[in-house]
């Protein structure tokens, strides 16, 4: 009887061939549609790491995202799914930190404290300073939840979103599309309408600069990381409690000329489609 029982529950080989072949169906059309199946995946993380913050509160006084990790964690699972295996060395080899790319390094922290700088010097004429007035301690938590954060959000948008992209059209484009994609994604940042769409245009313009950034260190992600970081950091010394419409609309025309001025200088890198 345990026999019978056995033969008749035990899955046949054209079963088991039946389901491999739907697994690897499944895979195929995930590897062909990776792109939109990424962005549902890191809005569907970035949801569900809202949740946290409804339970902490007070995470935000220490500068705390916990959505941030959402493209980390989507890049991982559809690598899991695709085994992209050149996504993943391009993730891999771009967060190896390389002493021969210390200039860029430098330039990345140099350039967000400086076009947020510039961009507070403008407010100015609109609106007083406010300090971002913290102790030492949530100084240095704040700064290491904005580094922790940039790297959750860097390997997402930049590691697997831009590289993905660069495959098909050029640099330039590839980041137009990033930026487009990373604006939309910070929905929860929206007051209204045109507050929104010119978020979106900042991020698109800031896309295009660390897409610079990387290609000049060869693909080395620590240069975004170092970006985002302090341009996180920098907005919170420089315009503490002033992220509103005027400030948008002077980053749209500071930034929209540095992104020009990067595009230009790097012409040839940024509109020819990489192999």
């Amino acid at each position: 009887m345990l026999c019978c029982y056995l033969r008749f529950t035990t899955p046949s080989a054209v079963q088991v061939g039946a389901e491999y072949l739907c697994i690897e169906r499944n895979e195929t059309v995930i590897k062909k549609y990776s792109i939109p199946a990424w962005y549902f995946m890191s809005l569907v993380f970035t949801g569900v790491l809202l949740l946290p913050h409804l339970a902490w509160q007070g995470a935000a006084d220490y500068s705390i995202s916990f959505t941030q990790f959402g493209p980390l964690f989507a890049s991982l699972l559809l690598l899991r799914i695709t085994k992209d295996e050149s996504v993943t060395l391009v993730i891999k080899s771009g967060l190896c930190f390389s002493a021969q790319r210390i200039r860029w390094y430098v330039l990345s922290a140099v350039i967000p404290i400086a076009l947020v700088g510039v961009c507070a010097l403008v407010l100015n004429t609109f609106s007083s300073y406010h300090a971002w007035d913290c102790t030492p301690l949530t100084y240095t938590l704040s700064f290491a939840a904005l580094f922790l954060g940039s790297i959750g959000e860097e390997v997402g948008w930049r590691g697997y979103l831009l590289s993905t992209l660069s495959k098909k059209v050029s640099p330039f484009f590839s980041s137009i599309i990033t930026g487009l994609l990373w604006g939309f994604w910070h929905l929860n940042y929206a007051g209204d309408l045109a507050f929104w769409l010119l978020f979106i245009v900042t991020t698109i313009e800031l896309s295009i600069v660390l897409t610079f950034l990387m290609n000049k260190s060869c693909g080395n992600l620590w240069t975004a990381i170092i970006m985002h970081t302090l341009f996180n950091a920098a907005n919170r010394m420089f315009v503490w409690e002033r992220f509103n419409i005027e400030l948008l609309l002077i980053e749209v025309v500071v930034f929209g000329l540095a992104s020009a001025a990067v595009a230009i200088f790097d012409r040839k890198r940024m509109f020819n489609k990489g192999p």
